[in-house]
């Protein structure tokens, strides 16, 4: 809590200076959101702790619950700030706070870095971007902030085998206004320092194209990342996935994602995973609307890599096995900028070693977006 006091205090005294820079003209925009949920589950006796349950992908602070389980979270507090020098130059930089479990308090607030960054514009052919610094690796179906779901959970493809921020250098290039090709080369895929995990960087690219009328575009994205992810001669790492959504109508939107994951290890076989989910969002009207996702996760060598390597302490696919996710949510717009969402989520997890769990759960988000 002290941190988050902290924090507060800070911005609290730089608004009204930013305020004033902003009127004299100085192209500083600011952006942000508070998103907080509610939410009940209930684990099986033989569920993939973490990999799966409403409230496991990170509202528990990296606490696989197992246990029955009722409680309130503050997912994000998130503050943007963006500034252009002319025309080619830019800066931008999102930092987040959020619950963050600790020994001396656990509600103290995690200040985290989201993006940090400077781009430049180089005048090659349609204009290529340079950046440098942290920012969204781009890769997958789930957007990076939970505000922007029409679900209040991520799926399990985000919540486990996706790199979410990254830092190294990442060029841009569009072709036309329709395809964009990314190309980036970054420390690690998990975000650690140099050398952290290996003495050489990872890449990846994002090839997206994009069409239909502006404001209910269809778009499909191709996105490719790998590298040495462990600190051995044979621990490379390689991610394919292929995301696409579809506007069937302007009322109907058909959204469909598939992932094949490798970690090679160095004695032990490697460890592979497969993938994908099926959405489908209806809006039943200008301020509401409702989502059915279905989402398919198989761990077929029981490998924990991705979970000791790359931080996230709650994936749970550490047991070789399948995971069935299913869950039907509704969004309401309650006003410019906010939004309640409610889901109720049933998933089915059977390790190979026998059993199967079931985890039910609903949770509520309130998201406020500025």
């Amino acid at each position: 809590m002290k941190k988050l006091l902290a924090v507060v205090a800070v911005l609290a005294i730089m608004l009204p200076a930013i305020n004033a820079r902003a009127e004299e003209g100085s192209e500083l925009e600011i952006s942000g959101n508070v998103t907080t949920v509610v939410g009940w589950q209930r684990p099986g006796k033989s569920a993939f702790f973490g990999a799966e349950g409403i409230l496991n992908d990170g509202l528990s602070a990296g606490v696989a619950l197992t246990n029955d389980t009722f409680g309130f979270y503050v997912d994000q507090v998130e503050l943007d700030l963006a500034k252009s020098f002319g025309e080619n130059i830019r800066i931008r930089a999102d930092i987040d706070v959020s619950s963050s479990s600790t020994a001396e308090d656990d509600f103290a607030g995690a200040v985290d870095l989201e993006q940090g960054y400077v781009t430049a514009n180089i005048p090659v052919g349609n204009g290529l971007e340079f950046l440098l610094g942290k920012f969204n690796s781009g890769i997958g179906l789930d957007p990076i902030d939970r505000n922007e779901l029409s679900t209040v959970q991520f799926s399990t493809i985000h919540r486990t085998l996706l790199p979410h921020n990254i830092t190294g250098v990442r060029l841009g290039y569009d072709f036309s206004e329709a395809t964009r090709l990314e190309f980036f080369v970054v420390n690690d895929l998990a975000d650690h320092l140099p050398n952290t995990s290996s003495d050489l960087p990872s890449g990846g690219f994002n090839l997206s194209y994009a069409w239909g009328e502006e404001g209910n575009k269809s778009w499909i994205k191709f996105s490719g990342a790998g590298g040495p992810e462990r600190a051995t001669k044979k621990g490379y790492s390689m991610i394919g996935d292929l995301s696409g959504n579809f506007a069937v109508s302007d009322a109907f939107w058909i959204s469909a994602e598939g992932i094949y994951r490798q970690d090679n290890a160095p004695v032990a076989d490697n460890e592979q995973f497969i993938a994908g989910q099926l959405k489908g969002r209806y809006a039943f009207s200008d301020v509401w609307d409702g989502t059915l996702r279905y989402g398919f996760t198989w761990d077929l060598d029981g490998g924990s890599y991705v979970i000791a390597n790359h931080g996230y302490a709650a994936s749970g696919l550490a047991a070789e096995g399948t995971m069935h996710s299913l869950s039907l949510a509704t969004s309401y717009q309650i006003t410019d900028g906010a939004k309640l969402v409610v889901e109720g989520s049933m998933d089915l997890s059977k390790p190979s070693a026998g059993g199967t769990g079931m985890t039910p759960g609903v949770a509520a988000m309130f998201a406020y977006s500025f």
